[in-house]
């Protein structure tokens, strides 16, 4: 079943990551425009923002999907340390962790 498999082209053809972590740094040299989005998700930080602000819903409506063309698997540039589930998994948890938290909007 395997051999079925065998000749299909991974990745449009870009090699895989084979490295570990990539540390947030590293993401931001190779991609500047995660600097730009961590600085917009901290200014959220404000104590002006609205009662009902909901950290989850600007997260999947405005930065995810902006997140999604950047890293990950469904990143559109050629570097495979950008496409690797790895920069993924680092760029997702510096920004979502840099949210404010919910006031009072009942996300959880």
């Amino acid at each position: 079943m395997a051999d079925l498999f065998a000749n299909k082209p991974k990745g449009d053809g870009l090699p895989p990551w084979n490295g570990g972590a990539v540390a947030w740094d590293e993401l931001v040299t190779m991609e500047p425009q995660l600097k730009a989005m961590w600085d917009a998700i901290r200014l959220l930080r404000s104590p002006k923002r609205p009662a009902s602000f909901c950290a989850n819903r600007i997260w999947y409506d405005v930065f995810k999907p902006r997140l999604t063309q950047l890293v990950g698997w469904s990143c559109p540039r050629k570097n495979p340390a950008l496409r690797s589930s790895k920069a993924w998994d680092t760029a997702y948890r510096k920004l979502y962790d840099a949210l404010p938290d919910c006031p009072d909007c009942g996300c959880f």
